[in-house]
């Protein structure tokens, strides 16, 4: 698998539009959107401003169908992990060459003047109703993040420490995570694709490249954003340890309301029950992974 999905730089100036896929190796449909999406650009020749660019992100644990090997290459973005790693002071682990070779492209592709650099994340999640874009409160209003109708999570970030978009938002990037609903479903890859081309299109990298099939995309977007919160702040984050032996109760999904003191899970000390009324979110269900599940409230 190549790194770099596809490069697409236009004839005129304008911004840069970085998306990076599979940075959780158990989460491909990222980088078969993309490529759908670069693909139809190429091909119908469609006038592009600025410069777009697809990244493949943990090769490794998508060859291996894991979610990562040693380390989860979204949680590893701080300034000194990331210094160490391309010093070459760690020890040797399979996501170090992953991080190198990622941040490397990255500031490559950042040279030159761009009136926009946004950084979009694709992910999935082991729940149903996973779609959902995690975004630092400061740029929850950004067109770029409001075009894509789907709920806004603004404060995500801040309990889950080192994610690429907390270090790319620092960095001067529309930096968000855009979570596209369960992993390996149609319906994931349907999302990510309609919304990366609502992202070209309201950067101003593409304008009437085919209004029939925006329409489309819009419409999708919309429909699923249905009945879903406009936008939550979390209450509550349970941390589990592999040694938890934590085990979701079957039949949440992403938005489900919960009350008080109701059984959520177990583990080696007994029930786990909600600390507050609220709606669940982001359930594990899957063998790696160190939340075991958030409680968001809308704002």
């Amino acid at each position: 698998m190549e790194r770099i999905l596809g490069k697409l730089i236009g004839k005129q100036p304008g911004p840069l539009i970085i998306c990076l896929a599979a940075v959780h190796g158990n989460e491909p449909l990222g980088l078969h959107a993309f490529q759908n999406v670069y693909s139809a650009l190429v091909k119908n020749k469609i006038p592009f401003k600025g410069k777009l660019i697809g990244i493949a992100g943990n090769i490794k644990a998508v060859q291996s169908g894991r979610r990562y090997l040693d380390y989860d290459l979204n949680r590893c973005w701080t300034e000194d992990f990331v210094q160490n790693v391309i010093g070459g002071r760690e020890n040797g682990q399979a996501e170090d060459e992953e991080l190198r070779s990622i941040h490397r492209i990255i500031s490559e592709e950042a040279n030159g003047h761009h009136n926009l650099k946004v950084m979009v994340d694709l992910h999935g999640t082991s729940a149903e109703k996973g779609n959902f874009i995690v975004v630092p409160e400061e740029l929850n209003e950004h067109p770029i993040i409001t075009s894509l109708r789907i709920p806004i999570v603004v404060d995500l970030h801040k309990y889950l420490n080192g994610t690429l978009l907390s270090y790319y938002s620092d960095r001067g990037y529309v930096a968000f995570a855009f979570e596209g609903g369960l992993i390996g479903t149609s319906e994931a890859y349907r999302l990510h694709t309609s919304g990366l081309w609502e992202i070209l299109e309201t950067a101003g990298c593409v304008t009437g490249h085919d209004h029939h099939q925006q329409d489309h995309y819009s419409s999708h977007l919309a429909e699923m954003s249905a009945n879903l919160p406009a936008k939550v702040k979390v209450l509550y984050r349970h941390l589990v340890k592999p040694e938890d032996g934590f085990r979701m109760y079957p039949g949440f999904h992403n938005f489900q309301p919960v009350h008080k003191n109701q059984e959520l899970a177990i583990d080696a000390q007994g029930v786990i029950k909600s600390p507050h009324d609220g709606l669940i979110f982001m359930p594990l269900y899957q063998s790696e992974g160190d939340d075991g599940f958030f409680i968001v409230e809308e704002v």
